[in-house]
């Protein structure tokens, strides 16, 4: 019941102090993905005086929402003990901890109906914003400061979780590139010969060069770079589009388990694995991703997947440097190789099945993680305040 929920301005208050003095140095900016992370902007001949002091526990928001997209800026500082941001950002506290906690109130910044919330009252006419009234207005449910914190240990949990998985799969990355760096460079093996990335692949080709429908949960999946990450297709957030589009489209990249995507647009280098699942048969891709399908008789997925590793700042390097950079299919598979022979190839795959299997269980326990860490942020809605309890 909406009786359970306060306005958050009961609760918080703006925080206006400048860098004067020009003692701290740590400029961080916000991000969609509502983090505090180093900011990127250019402050040669900047006047940092004016910037704002945020402190641990404090908040910052960007209130411009019109260029996010779906998405409000907004972090809490709990990293550092002090930083700066931009005369842009609100930075606020929470007045009383004993009442409502700060991570707390990061949990209900996090849900996706947040943003969906912000971006409704956002106003203006050249450029929308959310102001600092209409944050005051938000209201939110404020149980009792014991059940923040059992909230906040409950989220936490599984988030350090997620980590700690994630620093484990980094680890196994480095230790598949070590392998095959010590195997294959550093021991080179007899009668290795020159070949070009086209020769160790039965095709490579890219997604289509076009647009295609969208038709909501129609099962059938339009991939984009935003849709790779940590090795593998995250279909969460993929475009759904017709069948007709889709098997049009199916018919060039024909994906199967075992394929290796690599991004040759925009954001180019991320890689991913195909894995056997439901959704595979029904996947298909932007130009933006490249599918490289290894021939039998000369690669193996984890094989060649290590190898463009291992080579890809040098595949990146031949996009160029433009703004909205383009790895060419040709360049991509005329890229010159040290190839060894077939049976070390294999050999190099019995050593890294293990590794890849167990990096993908950490990225299958992390999407299990992830919706449970979803679940945590629904159930702060349903909540009661210790007043209502008691009235029951």
């Amino acid at each position: 019941m909406r009786s359970k929920y306060k306005k958050l301005g009961k609760y918080i208050q703006e925080v206006n102090n400048r860098n004067s003095e020009l003692k701290v140095e740590k400029l961080l900016g916000v991000s969609i993905k509502k983090i505090l992370m180093p900011s990127i902007a250019n402050t040669v001949g900047t006047d940092m005086s004016t910037y704002k002091i945020i402190k641990r526990n404090q908040f910052a928001y960007g209130p411009v929402t019109s260029r996010n997209g779906n998405k409000i800026s907004v972090a809490l500082l709990e990293e550092f003990d002090k930083a700066i941001v931009s005369q842009a950002y609100v930075v606020f506290e929470i007045i009383d901890h004993n009442e409502l906690l700060p991570e707390y109130l990061m949990m209900w910044f996090r849900r996706p109906e947040f943003d969906r919330y912000a971006r409704f009252k956002s106003h203006g006419s050249a450029r929308e914003t959310f102001d600092w009234v209409e944050m005051c207005e938000t209201e939110l449910p404020v149980p009792s400061i014991e059940k923040q914190r059992a909230f906040v240990k409950e989220y936490n949990t599984i988030v350090n979780r997620i980590k700690l998985n994630e620093q484990l799969n980094q680890k196994l990355e480095e230790t598949a590139q070590a392998l095959y760096k010590h195997w294959f460079v550093e021991n080179a093996v007899k009668n290795e010969t020159e070949k070009k990335l086209g020769d160790l692949c039965s095709l490579i080709t890219d997604g289509k060069h076009g647009d295609c429908e969208n038709e909501l949960n129609s099962g059938y999946y339009f991939v984009s770079v935003k849709d790779l990450s940590r090795g593998e297709i995250i279909y969460d957030n993929a475009r759904q589009i017709t069948k007709v589009d889709f098997e049009e489209t199916h018919r060039r990249t024909n994906l199967y388990a075992g394929d290796i995507l690599l991004t040759n647009a925009g954001t180019i280098g991320r890689m991913a694995i195909v894995k056997d699942l439901p959704e595979t048969n029904k996947t298909t891709f932007q130009k933006s991703v490249a599918i490289l399908k290894p021939k039998k008789d000369v690669a193996k997925t984890y094989f060649l997947y290590s190898l463009i590793k291992f080579y890809l700042k040098d595949i990146v390097d031949l996009a160029g440097g433009s703004t909205q950079s383009n790895l060419l299919l040709g360049d991509l598979r005329s890229f010159e190789i040290k190839y060894p022979s077939f049976d070390s190839v294999c050999e190099f795959e019995k050593k890294a099945i293990p590794i890849f299997q167990l990096m993908e269980s950490k990225n299958m326990e992390n999407q299990k993680l992830l919706k449970m860490r979803d679940l945590v942020l629904s159930k702060i809605t349903k909540v009661e305040t210790e007043k209502e309890v008691v009235e029951q």
